[in-house]
Order: C-alpha cells, then sequence, then structure tokens
C-alpha cells in the first residue's frame, strides 16, 4: 500500500508542474482532444507525398517569382501521377528557355551593330560586293598557262576544259613543250585532241612534231594502231607508218598468218616504200622455212624460233645444225645466203658463230682464214679478222686455232696487243722475235707463270734462237 501512496503522491507533483492531470493516466478522449488542440500535424503515408511535391513547387515560385511566361505544374498533374504528361512538360519548358536564348542573342547581335559606325559598314559591304563581283567574273577564266603546267607537273589538281579558245590552247600546249614536262605535253595534247574537230587538231600537232611524238608513243602503248597509221599518214610520215604498220602485222598469229598479213601490208601501203624489198625478204624467209618449222619443233633443244626471226637468226640456226648441206635441200645455209644475197661478211658471221657454239674449230678456220703468200695467212673476205679473234676467244677457242686466225692480223702492233689481251703467248713471242726486242722478250717471259706452255716456248727462243738481236 504504501508503494501505490508514493506513486499517487508523485502523480499529483507532476500535474502540477508538468501538465499531468491529478490522479495518474490521461483518459484516451483526453489525449485525442490534447492532440487536435496542438500546432504538430501527424504524418500521413498516404497524403504526406503529395502534400510534401506541391509545397515544394509553392516555395520554389515563391522565390523565383511569378511572370505571365512561367510554366505552372499545376495540382492536377500531382493527383493523375501520369509520367508522360510530366515529361511533356518539362519538354515544352526547355523550348521556352530554348527561345528566349535565341531572343537575347539577336538582341545582343543588333545591339552590336547599331553600336557601329554606319560609314564602316557601308565600306565593308562595298567590299565585299566587289569581291562577289571579281569571283563572278573570274570563275570560269582559266589559270595563266605557266601555272597549269607547273601543277601538271608537281601533281597539283589542275583543269584544262577552262581554255575554251584555240588561240589559249595553243598557248598552253607551247609552254608545257618550253618547260619540257612529258605528262603535261601528253595531257595537253589529248584535251587538244578531244576538243577539236580533226582538221584543226592536226593543223594544231603537224607544226609541234615533239607532241606529236607524244601522242603517237602513248596511243601505240594502247594498242590504237589503226589511228596511229591514220595519224602518220595524215602527218605526212609514210615511212613510220609503214613501220608501224609491219609491227602490226607480225605482232601476233601464226606463221601462214603472219604471211598473209605482210603480203597484204606490201601490197596496200609497202609497195613505195624505202624498206619494201626487207618486207619482201621476210616474206620469201616465211615461206621458205614455214614447212621446216612443223620438222623442226621435234627437237625440244634446239631455239626452232630463230628460224623465223630473221635471215641472219635463220642463217645461224641452219649453220649449227645444218652445216654443209647441198643447196637443193630447203636446209642449205648455202641456198639461204644465195636466195636472200647475203654479201660475204655477213654470211661468215652468222657461220662463224653458230660454228663456234658447237665447238667446231676447223670450220671456223676455213670460214676466216685461208693460204697467203710465202705460205702464210690470209682473211678471207672483208672480214674483220681482230673481231672474230676476239668472238673466238670469248667461245673458248683453243690457242692453237686462235694462234693461226691471229697470224691473219696485218699489223704487227695491232697483232701484239690483241695477242696480249687474248693470252694468246706464241704470237707474242713470235712478234717480239721477229722485231728482235729481246728485252721485251725477257720481260714477257717474267711475266708468265713459270713452266706454263708459254713460259717454255718463250725461254727457247731466248736462249736457243739463232737471232740477232737489236738490244
Amino acid at each position: 500500500m504504501d508503494g501505490d501512496d508514493g506513486w499517487e503522491q508523485r502523480g499529483r507533483t507532476m500535474g502540477s508542474g508538468g501538465g499531468v492531470v491529478a490522479g495518474g493516466r490521461n483518459s484516451a478522449g483526453e489525449e485525442e482532444e490534447d492532440w487536435n488542440k496542438s500546432s504538430f500535424k501527424r504524418f500521413d503515408w498516404d497524403e504526406g507525398l503529395e502534400e510534401a511535391t506541391f509545397n515544394s513547387f509553392d516555395k520554389d515560385r515563391s522565390v523565383l517569382g511569378t511572370t505571365s511566361d512561367d510554366v505552372v505544374f499545376e495540382d492536377t498533374l500531382a493527383t493523375s501521377g501520369s509520367t508522360r504528361a510530366l515529361e511533356a512538360r518539362v519538354k515544352e519548358v526547355a523550348k521556352q528557355i530554348a527561345a528566349e536564348g535565341k531572343e537575347q542573342e539577336q538582341a545582343s547581335l543588333s545591339t552590336q551593330v547599331e553600336s557601329r559606325d554606319p560609314m564602316k559598314l557601308e565600306a565593308e559591304l562595298k567590299t565585299v560586293r566587289r569581291k562577289l563581283e571579281s569571283f563572278h567574273v573570274t570563275k570560269y577564266q582559266p589559270d595563266p598557262a605557266v601555272t597549269t603546267v607547273q601543277n601538271i607537273m608537281l601533281g597539283k589538281p589542275f583543269c584544262l576544259e577552262r581554255y575554251k579558245s584555240l588561240k589559249k590552247k595553243e598557248d598552253l600546249l607551247d609552254c608545257a613543250l618550253e618547260m619540257g614536262d612529258g605528262d603535261a605535253i601528253l595531257a595537253i595534247t589529248l584535251m587538244i585532241r578531244r576538243s577539236l574537230n580533226h582538221p584543226k587538231f592536226l593543223s594544231v600537232i603537224s607544226s609541234r612534231p615533239l607532241a606529236a611524238n607524244h601522242l603517237i608513243n602513248y596511243m601505240i602503248t594502247r594498242h590504237e594502231m589503226n589511228q596511229v597509221i591514220d595519224l602518220l599518214h595524215a602527218l605526212g610520215r609514210f615511212h613510220y607508218a609503214g613501220v608501224v604498220a609491219y609491227r602490226q602485222a607480225t605482232a601476233r598469229g601464226g606463221i601462214d598468218d603472219r604471211i598473209r598479213k605482210l603480203k597484204k601490208l606490201y601490197h596496200a601501203q609497202m609497195s613505195g616504200h624505202e624498206d619494201s624489198n626487207l618486207v619482201l625478204e621476210q616474206i620469201n624467209l616465211l615461206e621458205r622455212v614455214s614447212p621446216l618449222l612443223a620438222a623442226e619443233s621435234q627437237f625440244a633443244d634446239r631455239q626452232v624460233s630463230n628460224l623465223s626471226s630473221s635471215v641472219l637468226q635463220a642463217l645461224g640456226y641452219l649453220s649449227t645444225w645444218y652445216y654443209g648441206t647441198p643447196e637443193n635441200n630447203l636446209y642449205s645455209p648455202s641456198a639461204l645466203i644465195k636466195m636472200h644475197k647475203l654479201t660475204r661478211t655477213q654470211a661468215n658471221w652468222g657461220m662463224v658463230r653458230a660454228r663456234a657454239s658447237v665447238l667446231a674449230w676447223k670450220d671456223c678456220e676455213s670460214l676466216l682464214v685461208g693460204k697467203g703468200w710465202m705460205g702464210g695467212v690470209k682473211a678471207k673476205g672483208e672480214v674483220d679478222i681482230m673481231e672474230m679473234a676476239t668472238v673466238l676467244h670469248d667461245a673458248k677457242c683453243p690457242p692453237e686455232t686462235l694462234s693461226l686466225i691471229l697470224q691473219a692480223v696485218e699489223s704487227p702492233s695491232d697483232r701484239l696487243d690483241l695477242a696480249k689481251k687474248l693470252g694468246v703467248a706464241k704470237v707474242v713471242v713470235d712478234v717480239m722475235v721477229a722485231q728482235k726486242d729481246r728485252v721485251a722478250l725477257l720481260g714477257y717471259r717474267d711475266s708468265l707463270t713459270r713452266s706454263s706452255e708459254g713460259w717454255v716456248y718463250a725461254d727457247h727462243v731466248i736462249n736457243k734462237a739463232n737471232v740477232k738481236w737489236k738490244n
């Protein structure tokens, strides 16, 4: 009981000082009435979010101020809760802000223009107008010829289509010819060819042979042979036209096809040509070797194509494999020489090289040298014996044959120099003995390898020969 009395006494004391009713705890009705009278509001989870959101909008509106252009988010948005509507309003606000920024920028630009001196603005406007008029005037005018040619040479962009008049085209071509650049000459010549009719083009190109040569070479590389021949005839270059036509006739096709083309060329274009005899000889050669090609094709180690290349090539082939064949045979080198009327020099040159290729040295001797006066040796025909000696040396001719060939050299000094060059010691020693030059012979012997064939021969001549030396 004492405890209850103490709690009761403590309740009376708090009631008088702290707002607690005497006699213990307040009733439920009294508590509800006290809460409603208080200035504090309770938080409702259903309504608190909406009130807080719109209270924040009201606060922002009060801080920023409200104008006629402001966009106000009404309470209906919050009640509807539509996210799409909210996004649409945000975009609308962004557009309004952007529009206001443009208006301010335009206003600032207008202010700057109004602040400048009207006289300066008028002067600037006149300058711009003059530049615009100058641009329209020179827009389609060509660059100076030197500038265009330099751009072509340096690989920079250039335009040739602006050169409209004949005079400007000619000046441009002359500038390229003067500067000597092949690419520029060809490019300008092709432009003139495209833009002018044929008679005017010929009048321009005929007086400028270098430009014509560039164009002709360009057309040949593109295999425009018919157009090249026509152009050459128009320019009066009939000889060159015949050469190009010959190249076209012999460029491709079998041997029978080439014979047909060459005969057509000979009768159509080469009848009055200075090289018409060569074309006729080519026709005769092809007709002669045509039946041989099929038979020779079975030999894989032979260069059968030489038969139809040229007369000298055919002679070399026949002299290699059919030397000494009688003249009544198609394979006879002698019959080929007689048919094409080859000179002694031409015939010996071809046959010697052919016989040397198969190491037939005796045939080479009989073709080049014969007996001379007093048992000497003499060159046959008009053959350059020194050149033939060099050819035989390169073909690994034995020293005995080479010594015999060198004896046909008439001048002793030339024979001595050539023998030293080719390393034919016997001929060198014989010439020095004939000159009675013992000092030179001793020096030459010492330059040779000891006990070699040349050294032994030189030493024998020095010690045994009964020669009255001059030194």
